[in-house]
């Protein structure tokens, strides 16, 4: 299968709040990047295309089609390929886990490949939620037999009963179509969707990280996505609607300022590897940030005033993290820390102002890779696009407990 897979491109397609990605890897025994594109949305009185997106979930069909079918043909055309598999990743409020088990009598006394299939299948399919949700994957956590053993493979084990234990993975079905039906409108075909959160974490958590039990925070735009995961396995995801983008809009808020004089402040203290456009109408004098504002009036803040307000914000959004992890009950089993990704997680101080609220060690995380690309990538912003290759490379060559609940399953075109 190696063999196989090293000349077939993956097209890792990252829809955020405010900018598009995508990356194209070959994957193999490792993973190698060959093309790069990224649109960041822009914002004036002509055009605004953060209104093809709110919180995760697409809001105009017809223009997000159109920039996702541009970004896919100059990372292909960047690449020098032609069209591979589309890997989109899915964010929001709507998304969540509900764990399931089902119980079956094993007839022979030996557990086949046959009763564990069918003993999923029954279990993944008796969700008993109501018509809004569907189910986009699922991870098979454990199996018990006769009541009291445990096991995590009980191929070919004897036993007169065994039950299965399902972590689901769910979302509003309507945002799973506009995904689908924005891909339709373009020339790519897609292969699968799959949580920011789990990409993200393929790319950036250890073994010993999710062996040990830990948090990834990962801050988005319009959304942070937070995994937990113990003892291997996912134990709780959900996404929370906030994001840089909230960071952006409480700066505009309080300075009287417009959202791109807003967003051009945020970047000069975030210090991201992107420092301001060329065009940008902010400068640093000192302790002081200068900028033209909107009526073309020159005006200053205290740096550290600034800074302040995007401090209070990000412990704000920790604050609701941890909220969150405690009301269900998870987050005592976070015994590795935390780590935190995204484009917000360049901020220099993010880890000092996460120790405020958590306890436990806290990270950065960055993702890695090899190729003429690593400068680039290897920054907290592109690690739901790794991410991507990432699950290819471990859900194809590694027969992960992760299981694939797409209807396409071809991931290679």
């Amino acid at each position: 299968m190696v063999d196989t897979m090293r000349d077939k491109m993956i097209f890792s397609l990252d829809i955020g709040n405010s900018k598009i990605t995508c990356l194209i890897g070959t994957v193999g025994q490792t993973i190698e990047i060959n093309g790069l594109s990224t649109y960041y949305y822009v914002k004036t009185n002509k055009i605004n295309d953060f209104s093809m997106i709110k919180n995760g979930e697409i809001s105009d069909l017809k223009a997000m089609a159109q920039k996702v079918q541009q970004i896919l043909d100059e990372a292909r055309i960047n690449a020098d390929c032609s069209h591979g598999g589309v890997i989109v990743n899915i964010s929001g409020q709507s998304l969540f886990n509900k764990y399931l088990s089902h119980n079956s009598f094993v007839k022979h006394e030996v557990v086949t490949k046959e009763i564990i299939k069918k003993l999923n299948l029954i279990s993944k399919h008796n969700i008993n939620s109501d018509n809004k949700y569907d189910l986009i994957d699922y991870e098979v956590q454990e199996y018990i037999l006769d009541d009291n053993k445990y096991t995590i493979n009980p191929l070919n084990l004897c036993a007169q009963k065994i039950q299965s234990n399902l972590n689901l993975f769910l979302v509003n079905k309507y945002q799973i179509k506009n995904i689908e039906n924005a891909m339709k409108m373009t020339s790519y075909n897609l292969s699968k969707i799959v949580p920011s959160s789990i990409l993200s974490s393929m790319a950036l958590l250890n073994h010993e990280e999710k062996e040990l039990g830990c948090c990834l925070i990962d801050i988005g735009a319009g959304n942070t996505d937070i995994i937990v995961y113990e003892n291997g396995f996912i134990r709780f995801l959900c996404s929370i609607p906030f994001g840089g983008e909230h960071i952006t809009e409480e700066i505009s808020n309080k300075l009287r300022v417009s959202r791109n004089i807003a967003e051009d402040l945020k970047l000069k203290c975030l210090s991201l590897d992107k420092i301001l456009s060329d065009n940008s109408n902010v400068v640093k004098t000192g302790d002081y940030i200068e900028f033209i504002d909107q009526r073309d009036i020159k005006n200053k803040i205290l740096k550290q005033n600034l800074l302040n307000l995007i401090k209070d914000k990000l412990e704000y959004i920790f604050e609701v993290i941890k909220f969150n992890l405690t009301d269900k009950k998870i987050y005592d089993i976070i015994k590795s820390g935390f780590i935190i990704t995204g484009g917000t997680a360049n901020y220099l101080e993010i880890e000092e102002i996460a120790k405020k609220v958590f306890d436990g060690p806290i990270r950065k995380g960055i993702p890695k890779c090899n190729g003429g690309f690593s400068d680039i990538i290897s920054n907290p912003k592109f690690s739901t696009s790794l991410g991507s290759l990432h699950f290819v490379k471990e859900y194809l060559l590694n027969n992960s407990a992760y299981i694939s609940e797409s209807t396409n399953n071809n991931i290679f075109k």
